[in-house]
């Protein structure tokens, strides 16, 4: 995460959007691990308004009533879950930001392999199969398709030797 603010507010956001087995499992450090490489892919601009949408989560939690003046981060586990659940039901701008990012944490706590084995998930086999099939299907197109792109990084420019 990009500050330590930040880091603690998508710890307590992930232990409330997460199935309890995150937590009895001790897999919330492995799922901030996840939602850090998720970020670091986006474009920074999405970054950031995710990493602001976790800080501004955490202190707009004071405003709501069950918590009586306390930042997310500090609220107990039903209050927590109210907050969220009245966010997420909102039809606004900041609403959307914490419904994308749920949809982020959540998807980082599925894509850990011990979880996909408890969810029967082995996506190995089937992009394996799916694979065959489709290289029996069109093997020859991507074998031509192959050999034009190594023959352009052989030297070639693929466009008749004009070179651009």
């Amino acid at each position: 995460m990009v500050n330590r603010r930040a880091r603690r507010s998508a710890r307590r956001f992930a232990e409330v959007v997460c199935p309890p087995q995150m937590a009895a499992h001790h897999r919330t450090d492995r799922v901030l691990g996840e939602l850090e490489l998720k970020l670091a892919s986006l474009a920074p601009e999405a970054r950031k308004a995710l990493t602001v949408t976790l800080v501004v989560l955490d202190q707009a939690a004071r405003l709501y009533p069950r918590s009586r003046g306390r930042r997310f981060t500090r609220l107990g586990d039903q209050a927590a879950e109210a907050y969220i659940r009245a966010l997420i039901a909102r039809r606004s701008v900041p609403a959307e930001f914490v419904r994308r990012l749920k949809s982020l944490v959540v998807m980082c706590y599925y894509e850990l392999p011990p979880v996909q084995r408890e969810i029967g998930y082995h996506p190995a086999a089937y992009i394996a199969a799916v694979s065959r099939r489709r290289l029996a299907s069109y093997g020859p197109e991507i074998a031509a398709g192959e050999a034009g792109v190594t023959a352009r990084e052989e030297g070639g420019t693929g466009d008749g030797g004009t070179g651009g």
